[in-house]
């Protein structure tokens, strides 16, 4: 496919959703390649770094990443499957467990982090602000997303 082939956001066909759907297939591409060769799918590397800061229920985790319950099964099943996770009874609640990176997910994380750190160094790089004027713009974006979802 040709680049000029691929939609490109602020097509003037276009819109604010759709130009941000757009932005986060770009944003998957780049965490491929901050991944490339860990086995680690861009979804599943938010599961590790968010494990890597502390043991947490499912739930707890899922709030976190702003993700479905199923959606996170499927991750932490991943994690599971390659002896990446572990699951412990939770202490303050019986009916739930407590899931921790592994010594072999939390190496997986380590070099995931390397990949990453390469390419958000580029990417903040390009941006035309500095990051934390650009992040303030995406958390505005976030609430006004949350108010019309909230609202309906």
């Amino acid at each position: 496919m040709a680049i000029s082939d691929v939609r490109q956001v602020g097509a003037p066909d276009g819109n604010v959703v759709l130009d941000l759907f757009v932005l986060h297939q770009r944003i998957g591409e780049l965490m491929e390649l901050a991944l490339a060769g860990t086995g680690v799918r861009p979804a599943e590397y938010a599961v590790y770094s968010q494990l890597g800061i502390a043991a947490m229920t499912p739930r707890e985790l899922g709030a976190r990443l702003g993700v479905t319950p199923s959606t996170l099964t499927g991750h932490l099943a991943a994690l599971e499957r390659r002896g990446h996770a572990s699951r412990t009874p939770n202490p303050d609640d019986g009916r739930s467990a407590r899931l921790a990176l592994t010594a072999e997910g939390r190496r997986t994380l380590a070099a995931g982090r390397r990949g990453f750190r390469r390419v958000l160094r580029r990417f903040e790089g390009e941006l035309p602000a500095p990051a934390a004027e650009v992040r303030a713009v995406l958390v505005a974006l976030d609430a006004a997303a949350r108010r019309v979802v909230e609202g309906s």
